[in-house]
């Protein structure tokens, strides 16, 4: 009984935090007069339908490629919040403080790339954070989050650039696959992780009702996979 009611307070407490986070965001965004991410919002969560394709690498299909730009890759710090011109995107993921988050700079300390690296490790907090919208990893395998490319510096290849420095750093040598999950009309970013041996496996639906969220995983039909990787393997204009 006892251990009921803590866990009932423990899941009240992560609602009223989540609820208090959104409504601070939402304050912001009306203080800077940013009225439509707000509309933008309330509408999904009322009634859409939105695919999220899965997108898969194992260590030895990645690839290294010729890039525009060095990049430094390093943690997150409290001093890059909003370097990226980011607005209010992803601040609660940042409050939540949920490991690993990186950077990428260029010469003078330019913060110009930020993603987070899940772990097994990480698994149920980034599920009480997120929802049902990843499936189980096991150790040797890692999801890629939160990806967001400064404004000015996009066209650049720099998400693949970091991506691959990221998952070669020492500590993640153990690392054997890697997944992420990429709106389906975001060709650029689908594009990025094709060039550096991402390959989609599977589509994430995740359907809104009046603010109820059902999430489903749906194999990716042979036909399919092929038109998307003739797509994404179109070289950008």
């Amino acid at each position: 009984m006892v251990a009921d009611v803590n866990l009932l307070l423990f899941n009240y407490q992560i609602i009223l935090k989540a609820l208090l986070n959104r409504i601070k965001i939402i304050f912001n965004l009306l203080k800077s007069g940013s009225i439509k991410p707000i509309i933008d919002n309330v509408s999904t969560r009322l009634y859409s339908t939105k695919n999220f394709v899965g997108v898969e690498v194992k260590r030895d299909q990645l690839k290294n490629l010729d890039y525009k730009l060095d990049l430094t890759i390093r943690p997150f710090e409290q001093s890059d919040l909003n370097s990226l011109k980011e607005g209010q995107r992803h601040i609660r993921l940042v409050e939540e403080n949920i490991p690993d988050c990186y950077v990428a700079t260029i010469k003078d300390n330019i913060t110009v790339y930020r993603q987070w690296f899940f772990k097994q490790e990480q698994f149920e907090q980034i599920t009480t954070y997120f929802g049902p919208i990843f499936p189980m990893i096991k150790k040797d395998e890692a999801i890629i989050e939160g990806v967001f490319t400064h404004l000015d510096y996009r066209g650049l290849r720099i998400m693949p650039n970091a991506i691959y420095n990221i998952l070669n750093q020492e500590y993640y040598t153990h690392i054997k696959r890697v997944i992420a999950f990429v709106e389906q009309s975001n060709i650029g970013s689908l594009k990025g992780f094709y060039r550096i041996g991402f390959e989609p496996y599977i589509v994430r639906q995740e359907k809104w009702f009046l603010f109820k969220r059902t999430v489903s995983f749906i194999p990716l039909a042979s036909e399919i996979h092929e038109s998307y990787l003739k797509l994404i393997a179109t070289p950008s204009k």
